[in-house]
């Protein structure tokens, strides 16, 4: 019987076993131990060892890349959500200063808008001042 092992990390082992032997039993005591030596460090790999530094440097550099990537994608979305802010902030006034233009009571504005008086005043103010608002 022939047994074949085999791992990325080292050479294909081919353990070979004598036809007349069916058991464990049947097998020499002297190959049992010499089989059993060789399955600890084949087990193990045989650069284990010398490989554990750089596994570990590599290990420490994906994972700060990861955390570095992270950081690069929330500052964006950060970004993006005050930008959708921002317009949505300048959407309000608009459509606030619209209302107001349109006769609506200051106190239903600041209700609808959610804004307090001063708020209020401060968005029409703006308006009123505006060089845009000023243009012919």
């Amino acid at each position: 019987m022939t047994q074949t092992a085999s791992s990325p990390l080292g050479p294909q082992l081919t353990v070979s076993v004598p036809e007349a032997c069916t058991a464990v039993e049947d097998v020499p005591e002297l190959e049992l131990a010499a089989a059993a030596d060789l399955a600890g460090p084949l087990a193990a790999g045989p650069l284990a060892s010398e490989l554990e530094p750089h596994l570990a440097f590599a290990v420490a550099a994906v994972e700060e890349e990861d955390v570095l990537s992270e950081v690069w994608r929330t500052s964006s979305h950060l970004e993006s959500m005050q930008w959708e802010l921002d317009n949505a902030q300048e959407s309000l006034r608009q459509v606030v200063r619209k209302a107001s233009a349109a006769g609506v009571a200051h106190g239903e504005l600041c209700t609808a808008a959610n804004l307090a008086p001063d708020e209020l005043a401060a968005v029409l103010m703006a308006a009123a001042t505006s060089p845009v608002a000023l243009q012919p």
